[in-house]
């Protein structure tokens, strides 16, 4: 196998796994969102620092997944699309 082939093969491994990946850290965002949901019902009204605390982090992370999940996708895309190219 020429090493242009190899780089096609390698390319296309990364964008079915950034894909498969990016399914997944979807699927998970979906449940810690409806978990966040819960904790922030749950706490909303309370004037403890914490409680605004633990919510920010929650939200946050639930940013950062969302974020990563896109990059994931958009990697897999570029990955697929230079592999085409080559």
């Amino acid at each position: 196998m020429s090493q242009i082939e190899q780089l096609k093969v390698q390319l296309h491994q990364i964008a079915g796994e950034a894909k498969q990946a990016a399914g997944g850290m979807a699927a998970f965002k979906v449940k810690f969102s409806q978990h966040v949901d819960q904790v922030d019902s749950l706490i909303r009204g309370t004037a403890t620092g914490a409680d605004r605390n633990i919510a920010e982090i929650l939200g946050a992370a639930g940013a950062a997944v969302e974020n990563a999940a896109a990059a994931l996708e958009m990697a897999a895309a570029a990955a697929r699309q230079y592999a085409d190219q080559v």
